[in-house]
């Protein structure tokens, strides 16, 4: 009679140390080969002797106190200074501006449900009402300056509290058209409004705001407000603007697309430089001698439409991109050119060039440091004139550009940080 012996089963051992973990991950990535081991060790040397060498100079030897010395020309430039607002009491202007857009940001974070938006909300407002403690005088930098920059953590709770009880303040539409409301209100509080101006209504609403009396003029603004203004107008228009032409050049109107055809190719063609440095020349000769142009709309125009012109190219890539399959299921289904093309082969264009479209942002707000050749005081500008008109403080120059250099790709990154995170919402090159 046979006997069936049961045996338990082998237990499972678990991977080996060397497999999984940090020390996995190094082995898999770092030390996969005897080159990739050797690469890795050469790199991390550099990456120390440079990091111990780097650091040693920041906090060491590097002199940041012309930073300090600096101050609000940095971030406003000539705005507030006697020459330009007399009695030195239009620096409320853009911290009110500031407040706007921290309340936006507030809203946003409720319509985006938390996330990218949540945190970018909470940094972005800390990071201003740090601004409150610095170490300034009082007579340089007034409580009233500082309760303004605090102000903003109070600005996102407001806006977080009215898109989360206001059901229109919590829709892309709502915080679309109160964006715009924003921006138009920035621009008329920092231009200022003189009393007895032209026109009854601008004199009853904002004629009895202290401090608005003053106008400043618009070839006095400058520092990184002048950029980040130049940056959102031209942002918020040369994507319509670039989807318009890009939509022309596909036409079936011969004279339509030939129009878009030139436009771009004349845009793309020719150096933002030199049609920045063309605006300043040859614009004028185009209207009468008393005819008031002031430089800052002419290079707002110029970056937009030059923006727009590769942004064009980049539409018309992922339109170019979609299988003809797509146009072809919305003509059976009866639906119209327009409705095919706005809502069928449009969103899809535009979440296949994700990316592209980011990088012509990012690229546009450098840009916003070439109109100094029109005689504007961008953040770049402006600190180039202070170390030239104070020669003394030549020896410091590398630590301010290297701070400016910091504070270009904090914007930069930013920009590049939430695309990414979208286009990982969107499922972009996934299928």
């Amino acid at each position: 009679m046979a006997t069936h012996s049961q045996t338990a089963p082998a237990p499972i051992l678990p991977p080996p140390r060397s497999e999984v973990g940090v020390l996995g991950w190094m082995r898999a990535n770092l030390f996969d080969s005897r080159f990739s081991g050797a690469l890795t060790i050469v790199s991390a040397a550099v990456l120390l002797v440079g990091g111990w060498f780097g650091l040693r100079w920041v906090f060491l030897s590097a002199d940041w106190g012309l930073l300090a010395e600096i101050g609000g020309l940095f971030v406003l430039g000539p705005y507030n200074t006697d020459q330009s607002c007399p009695g030195n009491n239009c620096f409320w202007r853009p911290q009110v501006g500031l407040l706007l857009v921290s309340m936006l940001l507030g809203m946003i974070w409720v319509v985006a449900g938390g996330g990218v938006a949540k945190r970018i909300a909470i940094i972005s407002a800390v990071a201003t009402a740090a601004f409150a403690f610095l170490p300034y005088d009082f007579e340089r930098m007034g409580m009233d300056v500082r309760l303004l920059l605090l102000a903003n953590l109070p600005a996102v709770a407001m806006g977080w509290a009215l898109a989360r009880y206001i059901p229109f303040f919590r829709t892309v539409k709502g915080v679309g058209m109160l964006a715009l409301a924003a921006f138009l209100l920035t621009l008329l509080l920092l231009r200022g409004w003189e009393d007895g101006g032209p026109g009854l209504m601008p004199d009853l609403l904002f004629g009895w705001v202290p401090g608005l009396g003053p106008v400043v003029d618009l070839k006095n603004w400058g520092g990184l407000m002048l950029n980040i203004l130049l940056a959102v107008a031209g942002i918020a228009l040369s994507l319509p603007i670039g989807i318009g032409l890009a939509l022309g050049r596909r036409s079936d109107l011969q004279v339509v697309k030939a129009i878009c055809v030139v436009f771009i190719e004349v845009f793309r063609g020719v150096p933002l430089i030199t049609l920045l440095f063309m605006s300043q020349v040859l614009v004028p000769l185009a209207f009468p001698r008393d005819f008031p142009l002031d430089p800052l709309p002419r290079a707002a125009i110029i970056i937009t439409l030059f923006s727009s012109a590769y942004m064009a190219e980049n539409i018309r890539g992922g339109l170019q991109a979609l299988h003809p399959g797509q146009a072809e299921a919305a003509r059976a289904l009866g639906l119209p050119g327009w409705q095919t093309t706005l809502l069928i082969s449009l969103p899809q264009a535009i979440r296949n060039v994700i990316p592209a479209i980011v990088g012509q942002f990012i690229s546009l707000f450098k840009d916003t440091s070439l109109v100094y050749i029109i005689g504007m005081l961008d953040i770049v500008e402006e600190s180039r004139a202070y170390i030239q008109g104070n020669p003394e403080l030549l020896s410091s120059a590398k630590e301010l550009f290297i701070f400016i250099a910091v504070v270009f790709w904090v914007f930069c990154y930013s920009m590049s940080y939430v695309s990414r995170r979208y286009e990982r919402h969107l499922g972009v090159g996934e299928r």
